[in-house]
């Protein structure tokens, strides 16, 4: 008898289910896995050491899968394409704060002095992409002061247009209305993201 089979069903299916999600997406190392989880269910039966029975074999579960992986994943396409908008002076940041309000309001701490605008996807929107809905990109332009309203709305425009064609130059679909105040999407998109080593 294990550890965790002290938890009742449901507990334990939840747990499961929460740790797959998270491994999932890629970006968490196993130790802020079993964290999220011990947080987030809130269940005095579930210890660290439990949570971490629990994730141990489905990490194990998701290596192995990724060895029949292809060699260039979607994913890998979106890093390349974020890499890319870097190297043009547009901080790009994945799985970046815990939400689109966060995400906005600390995107200018990542900014270098020559940085001209922004693109980055956050943790809901990573799980979105990884349940297999599609990737939610926001972005714009880092204003300056005084800087009249309608030139930051074409500049946060032409931003828009600079992530669009990085996207679109690794192959990964993209929708997008050309409004400054709608999400780039990026879908269809299939998410595998190789765990940190």
């Amino acid at each position: 008898m294990t550890e965790e089979t002290d938890l009742t069903p449901e507990v334990l299916r939840d747990a499961q289910e929460r740790a797959r999600e998270l491994i999932r997406c890629g970006f968490r190392e196993p130790d802020e896995i079993v964290d999220d989880l011990v947080e987030e269910l809130d269940d005095p039966a579930l210890t660290e050491e439990r949570a971490e029975l629990i994730v141990t074999p489905l990490w194990e579960e998701r290596l192995a899968e990724q060895a029949s992986w292809p060699e260039t994943t979607d994913v890998d396409r979106l890093v390349e394409a974020f890499d890319a908008l870097e190297g043009q002076g547009i901080v790009a940041a994945m799985d970046f704060t815990c939400c689109a309000t966060c995400g906005y309001s600390e995107i200018g701490g990542e900014a270098e002095e020559d940085s001209r605008g922004f693109v980055f996807f956050h943790q809901q929107d990573t799980e979105t992409a990884a349940a297999g809905r599609g990737l939610y990109l926001r972005y714009g332009g880092f204003a300056t002061k005084g800087e009249p309203t309608e030139e930051s709305v074409r500049r946060t425009a032409e931003i828009g247009r600079e992530v669009v064609a990085a996207l679109e130059s690794v192959g990964l679909p993209v929708t997008w209305d050309g409004s400054p105040e709608t999400a780039i999407q990026v879908t269809p998109l299939e998410w595998l993201n190789r765990l940190p080593e």
